[in-house]
């Protein structure tokens, strides 16, 4: 007669193991289920992340900045839209003569009376400026940069270099 341990399904303590096995194969399985959970997670958290829904910033085209008093100077203005709201300038102009002062960007109407001052041409000639948060540029449709004397003097020097409209 055989044994009853060795028979698959017997009594004693084959009967032992056979509950281990099945108490080993709920863990397993448990134990895959949460790494394939863990992994959809992961994947749903790093897309969302990747692709948060941040708006971008939309650059507008390119308009020409024509000469003034500088007949080889010439320019470019770009507007960039920023998320909420935020908006600036990239203004762009070549050919400028060498200066003991300095070259600065300004806002202006088109009557040429009321101007905002935006800030100063790097000596490459360019600058980003952010716009005043407030400032209707539709009553500011140009993009005017003077030549500004050192002295201290923090209105418009009267002397315009380049002037053009503001993109769309």
């Amino acid at each position: 007669m055989s044994d009853v341990r060795d028979v698959p399904g017997g009594g004693g303590s084959g009967g032992l193991g056979r509950r281990r096995a099945w108490l080993r194969r709920p863990a397993l399985l448990i134990a895959a289920a949460s790494l394939v959970v863990g992994a959809l997670l992961g994947s749903a958290v790093t897309a969302w992340r990747l692709d948060d829904g941040t708006p971008t910033a939309e650059a507008s085209p390119t308009n020409r900045l024509a000469p003034l008093a500088v007949p080889r100077a010439a320019g470019t203005v770009r507007l960039v839209r920023g998320p909420e709201a935020e908006r600036e300038v990239t203004v762009t102009v070549t050919g400028l003569p060498r200066s003991d002062g300095y070259y600065e960007v300004w806002l202006m109407d088109r009557t040429h009376t009321r101007l905002v001052a935006m800030g100063v041409l790097g000596p490459d000639g360019t600058a980003t400026l952010p716009l005043p948060a407030r400032i209707d540029l539709g009553r500011y449709p140009l993009i005017d940069v003077s030549a500004q004397e050192d002295n201290g003097n923090p209105a418009h020097s009267g002397t315009s270099v380049v002037r053009g409209a503001l993109p769309g």
